[in-house]
Order: C-alpha cells, then sequence, then structure tokens
C-alpha cells in the first residue's frame, strides 16, 4: 500500500467516522424532538378533555360540549376503573391497552398498534388526595414517522455525496501535494544508482518537500564532488605507482639472469619479482575497479563459469545457478584472492560451491586447512591485517576482494565454521545462466 493510499484511507476514515457521528446524533436528537412533540400535543389534549369532565370527589360525568366531537374520537374517560366514554372506532387492541394505562389512574404513557401512541393523566377532585378516574388520549405519529424516515435518508444520501466530494477533493489534494515526491522518485530510478551529476532541481524551498528536495541536492553534490575525489586518487596512486614497479620488476629479472649470481642472492630477487608482480596485480585491479565506477554499465557474469576456469579446485552448482550482475573482469580479480588465500592454507583440497535464492548469487571457497584466526573475525577484511604464519606480503588481497565485489554491488564475508569460508555474493539476475545440465567437477588437489 502506497503512502498515498494511506493518507488517503485515513483522511476518508476520519470523514466517515465525522460524518457518521452527524448522522447519528442529528437522528438520534430529531427522533428526541419529535417525542417530546407528540407528548406535548396529548397533554395538551388530555388537559382538554379534563376540562370538559364533571368531576366530584366520587365519580366523574362527561358533559356534552359543542366541540368535543374531535377529542370523543380519540380519547377514553375513565370513572374509576369503569369505562364511561371510548372512541366509537377503537380496536380491541388499542382498547385493552387504553383501559390497562386508565385503570392505573397515573400519568403514563405506552405505544399502541401501528403508528398510534397513547397517554394517560389522572382525573382529580378538589380535596381528594386520590384521583377520581382518568383520561385516555390517543394520537397517530404516522406523519411524523414518515418525515423521520425521510429525514434519515436525505442525510444518508447527503453523507454519501460529501464522501464522495471529499474523496474527490482529498485525492487532489494529495496528489499535487505529492507530485514533487512522485517527480523525484522518477528522476532517480531514471538517474541510475552511479549518475550522481544530477540533481532534482526544484527550486528554492518553498516547503518541506522542495526542501527535501534541496537538501538532497545537496547531499547529492557532496558525495559525487567525494566520489570523485576517491577515483581521482585511486587512478593517480595507480598510475604512479606503475612505472616504478615495473622498473623495479625489470631490474631485478635482469639480475636474475645472470646465472653467476649466489643463491641468497638469487631467492631476494624472486621474492621481488613476486612481490612486484602480485603489487601490479592489485594496481590493475584498482584501475580496472576505477574505471568501472566512473562507467557501470550493468554487466553479467556466470560465477559457475568462471569458478571452473580455476584449476585445481572442486566445482559444486546447482543447474539452475542465475547469472550474477557485474563485470566477468572485476569479479574474476575479486575471486582469485579468495582462492589463492585457500590454495596457500588447504590440507588436500579446495572447493567452490555456489547456491543463489531470488536476490543474489553466493560463491563459497573453502579448504580444509586450519582457517581464520578466530581472534582475527571481520578485521581480516582490513589493510595490512595478516595471521601470524600468513606469507609476507602487502596484505591487499581479502581488502582488495571485498572492494572489488562491492563496486559491483556485492560483498565478500566470512562464513563461520570449523575451518571457515570466504563467501563471494552478488545480486542475481533473472534466469538461470546457460550450462550444461550437469555440475562440472574439477579434480581436486593431491587426489
Amino acid at each position: 500500500m502506497t503512502f498515498r493510499t494511506r493518507l488517503l484511507l485515513a483522511a476518508m476514515t476520519t470523514l466517515a467516522v465525522g460524518l457518521g457521528a452527524l448522522l447519528v446524533l442529528g437522528n438520534v436528537l430529531l427522533a428526541q424532538r419529535t417525542r417530546a412533540e407528540v407528548t406535548s400535543v396529548m397533554r395538551a389534549n388530555a388537559d382538554a378533555q379534563i376540562s370538559a369532565l364533571i368531576v366530584t370527589p366520587t365519580s366523574v360525568h362527561v358533559r356534552e360540549t359543542a366541540n368535543d366531537g374531535a377529542l370523543d374520537r380519540r380519547s377514553w374517560v375513565f370513572d374509576g376503573d369503569r369505562v364511561i366514554e371510548r372512541p366509537p372506532e377503537a380496536t380491541a387492541q388499542l382498547d385493552r391497552i387504553a383501559t390497562r394505562l386508565g385503570r392505573a389512574r397515573r400519568a403514563a404513557e405506552a405505544e399502541g398498534p401501528g403508528d398510534v401512541r397513547l397517554r394517560a393523566e389522572p382525573v382529580r377532585a378538589e380535596g381528594v388526595p386520590e384521583p377520581v378516574g382518568a383520561v385516555v388520549v390517543s394520537y397517530s405519529t404516522e406523519s411524523l414517522e414518515r418525515l423521520q424516515k425521510e429525514v434519515l435518508l436525505g442525510s444518508v444520501v447527503l453523507a454519501a455525496l460529501v464522501m464522495l466530494a471529499g474523496a474527490f477533493a482529498i485525492r487532489s489534494a494529495l496528489n499535487g501535494a505529492l507530485r514533487p515526491v512522485a517527480q523525484m522518485t522518477e528522476s532517480a530510478r531514471d538517474w541510475g544508482a552511479h549518475d550522481l551529476d544530477r540533481r532534482f532541481e526544484l527550486g528554492p524551498a518553498r516547503d518541506e518537500l522542495t526542501g527535501l528536495a534541496a537538501t538532497l541536492d545537496g547531499l547529492l553534490a557532496r558525495i559525487a564532488a567525494s566520489r570523485r575525489h576517491e577515483q581521482r586518487f585511486a587512478s593517480e596512486v595507480a598510475h604512479e605507482l606503475r612505472t616504478p614497479l615495473a622498473a623495479l620488476q625489470l631490474r631485478a629479472e635482469l639480475a636474475l639472469s645472470h646465472h653467476d649470481a649466489d643463491d641468497e642472492r638469487d631467492e631476494a630477487l624472486r621474492a621481488i619479482v613476486a612481490d612486484a608482480g602480485r603489487l601490479g596485480e592489485a594496481i590493475d585491479a584498482l584501475l580496472a575497479m576505477a574505471r568501472h565506477e566512473i562507467d557501470p554499465s550493468t554487466g553479467s557474469v556466470d560465477l559457475a563459469e568462471l569458478a571452473r576456469e580455476l584449476e585445481d579446485v572442486e566445482v559444486t552448482a546447482p543447474t539452475d545457478l542465475p547469472m550474477a550482475e557485474g563485470d566477468p573482469d572485476i569479479v574474476r580479480r575479486a575471486l582469485m584472492p579468495l582462492v589463492d588465500n585457500a590454495r596457500r592454507y588447504a590440507r588436500t583440497a579446495v572447493r567452490v560451491e555456489l547456491v543463489a535464492d531470488e536476490r543474489r548469487v553466493r560463491l563459497a571457497v573453502r579448504d580444509d586447512g586450519p582457517g581464520v584466526d578466530p581472534d582475527l573475525g571481520d578485521r581480516v577484511f582490513d589493510p595490512g591485517v595478516r595471521g601470524e604464519d600468513d606469507h609476507p606480503g602487502a596484505g591487499l588481497g581479502l581488502p582488495l576482494a571485498r572492494r572489488l565485489a562491492r563496486s559491483c554491488g556485492g560483498d565478500v564475508r566470512l562464513a563461520p565454521g570449523p575451518h571457515g569460508a570466504f563467501v563471494l555474493e552478488l545480486p542475481a539476475l533473472s534466469g538461470p545462466a546457460p550450462r550444461a545440465p550437469t555440475e562440472a567437477l574439477a579434480p581436486p588437489a593431491g587426489g
């Protein structure tokens, strides 16, 4: 559910609750007011009927007047418990309810059949504390009930129209308010992850959203400047080191070509050649990574095929392993330090195991050697960190492998276990890599 949808639902829910409360409250107040008006009319009719009676301390008599026909059609008169006058057209059920109210000789109301309401008023004689009779009047509430239903229906229709108009108005307001966010999202999606020279450019900060855009523009500018500085620095360092290293390696090779060198000098020169070669490979990797960061056109790599290029390594991979995201040359340079490290410490064999899920492809390099010192942990990826028994060198292999993997959107991490394993993981691309339906296994070192 999008943020716009959540805001719309919250606003519509609030509007619906408010309209519902007003609808219920209005109709309840109307019903109470209608009931009060009916009670007032029936009380007036009962008083008019009582005024037309002859009341003595012991009895009640009906006094015929010229205008009491309307009252007689909807009134009952009781002398004690005896009915002395009733409406000629009263039904049996209505008569029973009126008789029950009148014989109680106290003020009370009751619902009759249909839309008829009854009210009883006691008849008292002067100087007598107890009522000597009662009058019961009826009133038809049919017109009022119909009016209440019409008002209820009208209020429901009006509330529905208000809800529709509110939904349209709220949606238009939300679309207008969130349009800059949608534009920023679309722009960021078009730029890609490494196009840091583009800006949102929504102008000066006028509200929260344009203020956010201005802040993000400033952040992107600082990130782009830092990234350009880092790329320029890596490129300059690599170029500055390549020439003297090449000269150093050349002089060592020329010295080795003379057969009169003693064994100690020969060993030292061979170490110089090896170290210069490793440093040259590291510089080449840095240059490749810098070029990849400057022009990060998305590539794909078949990690299983890349692993099968390795010699003396056992490879295990599923047949449906998907392609991974990354430049093949960069990924190959990231993989080699992991394999060289495993070959260095393996007793008999080095294994490469590949697995994948919906998001990542993982390549684990395992060996049966002593494993990584637990005290080092993740510090093994820090430049210059080596174990006590490690071979001499610059200590750049594992850190460089991690940095190369991260330049492709992946990572290199140390997996837990008795012997440990270095895991290279990259983003997975949809669809399996084209390969043979069976696993290709290279024979392990040492048989």
